[in-house]
């Protein structure tokens, strides 16, 4: 237990640890229909799986055995004892897909709706059919699956920025009071900083280990603001304050 004390003893995870912990205790604050909400239930998932994924990685790599018998279900013949694949499956995929969903959310225009759905399926598909394939490994490094789904969360965000200044139901409201706005603002901002550094990783490598340490720094700030985001958003919901959002039905 000292091992996964050492590795959990970071200000990151303070800082992810604090925020879970809020967000547990003040999500059962909000009215019983916002808690069925997807704009409030999906943040909600969001910030639980990142906690549950950064403590399971380094639970990986302290007790050994959990890597050894996903090998032996996945008949991965390389034993190592990476924590790639928890990164891979849900620090990768299973948020982006979360965060293709909460956008959707925010979408009002059907047509734009569609696309982003399309785009879900899509990344869905090209990650069963390189699994499938074995053009990719589930404990190895998934470039294409990763380089989909970022281009699909990026290209979301786009629409949505597109109907912020273009539909009429958003005109009517200031961005900066749309906890919307500010969600996928950090989204769009720590998604495209996360696909510089996967398309250019070893490129960064070559150069710089103190430019890749600053970059991944900064990615790790710049998830912390998002799930700041996702917080205040449930705070600000809950019984002890009233607020206006852009209605989403």
């Amino acid at each position: 237990m000292l091992d996964l004390w050492s590795r959990v003893n970071y200000w990151y995870f303070y800082w992810i640890s604090g925020i879970f912990i809020l967000a547990l205790f003040l999500f059962f604050f909000l009215e019983k229909d916002k808690r069925g909400k997807p704009e409030f239930y999906l943040p909600f998932c969001l910030i639980l799986l990142s906690v549950f994924y950064e403590y399971l990685a380094a639970a990986t790599i302290v007790f050994i055995e959990i890597n050894k018998w996903l090998y032996g279900v996945f008949n991965y013949p390389h034993e190592n004892n990476h924590n790639l694949w928890v990164y891979n499956f849900f620090g990768s995929h299973l948020t982006s897909l979360l965060f293709l969903a909460l956008i959707y959310q925010y979408l009002i225009s059907p047509f734009k709706k569609r696309i982003v759905k399309g785009l879900s399926l899509l990344f869905i598909f090209s990650y069963v059919v390189f699994q499938a394939l074995g053009i990719e490994s589930l404990f190895e490094h998934q470039t294409y699956s990763i380089f989909v789904g970022y281009s699909a969360v990026i290209i979301s965000c786009g629409l949505y920025f597109m109907e912020l200044i273009s539909h009429p139901d958003y005109l009517e409201v200031n961005p900066l009071k749309a906890f919307s706005f500010w969600q996928v603002t950090v989204i769009l901002f720590n998604y495209t900083i996360e696909f510089l550094l996967e398309i250019s990783f070893n490129y960064i490598i070559s150069i710089s280990m103190n430019l890749m340490a600053s970059l991944l720094k900064i990615s790790m700030i710049t998830w912390i603001l998002i799930l700041c985001c996702f917080l205040v958003t449930i705070v600000l919901n809950t019984r002890f304050f009233t607020t206006k959002e852009v209605s989403y039905e």
